[in-house]
C-alpha cells in the first residue's frame, strides 16, 4: 500500500467510516467501497445475526475493497456490546473495577479482542477512560471505571493492551474526558467550564497514562472544553486534536472522532463545517452511524472531495493521516487478513466462559447500612421492577429484555412511570420481603415516587445501572448494585440474593 498511488477521492475515502445497513454483502456497502473508496466500516447489533454471519460479512467485505477496511464495533463490555452471543461475555468497566484484578480486566479483553479478530473485527471502539465524577452523568455512569483518575487509568490501560495485544485495534475513549457533563452528547452538546489544571488532574490523566503505556488508539468527544477552545468541542478543535494531544502530551497513535452524526455536532455544525475543522485539526478517521442513510454518505464524501480541491483542506494534511492510516493497517495485520475466512469457529468455550462469570461474581457489590440475610424460596417475596428500555442512543438496540423474576421463583410486578403507586405498595403488603430493582432513578424520579410508598424495613434494593441511585431511595438499608442488566449480571444477582455466593465487590466510586 503507497500512499502516493491513490487518487485524492481514494484517500478521502480512506479517512471516512461509514455505519450500514443490512447482514449480508449489499449494494449499500458495495457503493461506498466501488465509489466512496472508504477506510472503515462500524458494526452495530443489527447487523449481526450470528458469529458465523459476521465473519462471512466481514470476509466478503474485505474481499470487495481494494485496500483492506478498519472493520470495527462497540464491544466495551456491559450495556455497551454489539456482538450479543455466541462470543465470551465482557463485563462492564465499573463492574469489573469493582472486583477484578488488573491482570484479570487484561485478559478478559484480550479473550474477547481475539475472538472479535476471528470473526474479522480489527477495531473494537474501547475501553472507556473517562472519570465519572459526576453523579448526573447520562452517558457514561457505570460504563467508566470509577471516580478516581488513578483507578480509570490504571484499569483502561490493561483493558486498551489486552486488546491491543490480540491485534485489534482500540480507541481509549472520549478525549479528553466526558465523565463530568450532565447532557448525553448523543442528544446536545456538553460544555466543560474547568480550568485546564483541573483538567490535567483528573480528566486527562487517565489518557497520559495510557500514552505512556504505547496505547495506540484514541476516540475524541463531542464536548466542548472552554479552558481549551471555546469554540468547537474536541472532536473539531485543533488546540485539542494537534496542539494538546499530539503535541504536548505526545500521542502519535490513531485518532478517531466519536460519530459525527450525533446532535452535539449535527445540531450545531454544517456538514462542511464538520469535515473542515475535524480534519483540519488534526483526526485521521471521521466516524459518521446516525441513519447510515446512502444519500447522506454520499454528500459527505462529495463535501469532502469539494474542501479538498478548494485547497481548503490541503494535501499534505491528507497524506499525513492516509500515511498513518495504512502504517496501522500493516501494524495490526489487516492487509495480511484481508481475505481470510474462518469457518471453524468455536467460541465462548466452557474455560472462558467460567472465568468471565468469576468476573460477574467479583464484582457485585454491597452497600447496605444493616447485615444482608439471603433469601429462602419458601419466603413470601414479590419482586418490584422497572421495565427497562434502551436508556442511551449507545446501548444495545437489539438486546433482550429480561427481568429478574426468569431467575428467581418469586412474584414478580414490571412498573414503569404509568404505575399505580397505591396497588403496588398494597399487593406489597401481603409479602414478608421486597426485592425492589432500580435503573437510573435520577432520569427516573417514578422510582423513587414508587419506593416512598414502600415498607422500607421490609425492602432490599437491587441497582441494575448506576450505582448512585443508593442517593435517591431514601431510607435504604439493604442495596446491592450490579452496574448492568444484562442476563450474566442477572443471573449473578440471583445467587447472591439466595445465598448461593457472597457479594465480594468493592465499590469504585464514591456515593
Amino acid at each position: 500500500m503507497n500512499v502516493n498511488e491513490l487518487t485524492i477521492e481514494e484517500k478521502i475515502g480512506q479517512m471516512l467510516c461509514f455505519a450500514y445497513h443490512g447482514t449480508t454483502m449489499n449494494s449499500q456497502i458495495e457503493y461506498l467501497i466501488n465509489n466512496l473508496h472508504i477506510g472503515g466500516l462500524i458494526s452495530f447489533a443489527r447487523n449481526i445475526t450470528s458469529i458465523r454471519q459476521i465473519a462471512k460479512l466481514n470476509s466478503d467485505i474485505q474481499e470487495k475493497s481494494k485496500i483492506p477496511l478498519f472493520l470495527g464495533l462497540d464491544q466495551e463490555g456491559g450495556v455497551v456490546r454489539r456482538v450479543l452471543s455466541e462470543i465470551t461475555p465482557l463485563p462492564g468497566a465499573m463492574l469489573l473495577a469493582s472486583g477484578s484484578s488488573l491482570e484479570e480486566v487484561y485478559e478478559i479483553n484480550n479473550i474477547v479482542a481475539k475472538e472479535l479478530k476471528q470473526i474479522g473485527f480489527n477495531m473494537n471502539f474501547a475501553p472507556v477512560a473517562d472519570v465519572n465524577n459526576n453523579p448526573l452523568n447520562p452517558v457514561i455512569n457505570s460504563r467508566a471505571y470509577s471516580d478516581n483518575p488513578e483507578i480509570v487509568a490504571q484499569y483502561a490501560t490493561y483493558a486498551a493492551l489486552g486488546i491491543q495485544d490480540a491485534k485489534v485495534i482500540p480507541t481509549l475513549k472520549h478525549f479528553p474526558g466526558h465523565g463530568d457533563t450532565v447532557i448525553d452528547s448523543h442528544l446536545g452538546l456538553p460544555v466543560v467550564s474547568k480550568t485546564l489544571e483541573e483538567l490535567e488532574q483528573i480528566e486527562m490523566y487517565p489518557f497520559q497514562k495510557a500514552i505512556n503505556a504505547n496505547v495506540k488508539g484514541i476516540m475524541l468527544s463531542h464536548v466542548m472544553y472552554k479552558a481549551l477552545d471555546d469554540k468547537y468541542p474536541a472532536s473539531m478543535s485543533k488546540k485539542i486534536v494537534t496542539d494538546l494531544l499530539k503535541n504536548k502530551l505526545g500521542f502519535t497513535g490513531l485518532i478517531v472522532t466519536d460519530s459525527l452524526t450525533m446532535k452535539a455536532i449535527a445540531n450545531n455544525y454544517s456538514i462542511e463545517e464538520v469535515i473542515l475543522q475535524s480534519v483540519n485539526a488534526g483526526v485521521d478517521v471521521l466516524i459518521f452511524c446516525g441513519q447510515a442513510d446512502l444519500k447522506e454518505q454520499i454528500e459527505i464524501f462529495n463535501t469532502f472531495v469539494r474542501l479538498v480541491y478548494e485547497e481548503k483542506i490541503l494535501l499534505q494534511r491528507l497524506n499525513e493521516s492516509v500515511q498513518k492510516i495504512f502504517k496501522f493497517k500493516q501494524q495490526f495485520d489487516i492487509v495480511k487478513d484481508k481475505y481470510k475466512l474462518v469457518t471453524n469457529i468455536t467460541f465462548a468455550n466452557e474455560d472462558n466462559l467460567n472465568f468471565a462469570l468469576s468476573l460477574y461474581e467479583k464484582g457485585i457489590t454491597y452497600v447496605g447500612k444493616e447485615q444482608f440475610i439471603p433469601f429462602k424460596e419458601d419466603e413470601k417475596v414479590i419482586i418490584i421492577f422497572p421495565k427497562v428500555q434502551l436508556y442511551t442512543l449507545v446501548d444495545n438496540e437489539n438486546d433482550e429484555y429480561y427481568t429478574l423474576g426468569k431467575y428467581l421463583p418469586f412474584k414478580e410486578i414490571v412498573y414503569d412511570e404509568e404505575c399505580d403507586y397505591a396497588y403496588i405498595a398494597n399487593v406489597s403488603k401481603e409479602f414478608d420481603r421486597i426485592i425492589f430493582c432500580s435503573y437510573n432513578v435520577s432520569e427516573r424520579d417514578y422510582q423513587s415516587t414508587l419506593f416512598s410508598y414502600l415498607d422500607k424495613s421490609k425492602v432490599v434494593g437491587v441497582a441494575l445501572r448506576s450505582p448512585y441511585d443508593y442517593l435517591h431511595l431514601k431510607g435504604l438499608t439493604q442495596f446491592l448494585l450490579i452496574y448492568e442488566p444484562t442476563a450474566y449480571a442477572l443471573q449473578t444477582i440471583k445467587k447472591v440474593l439466595m445465598g448461593e455466593i457472597i457479594a465480594k465487590g468493592k465499590l469504585p466510586i464514591k456515593i
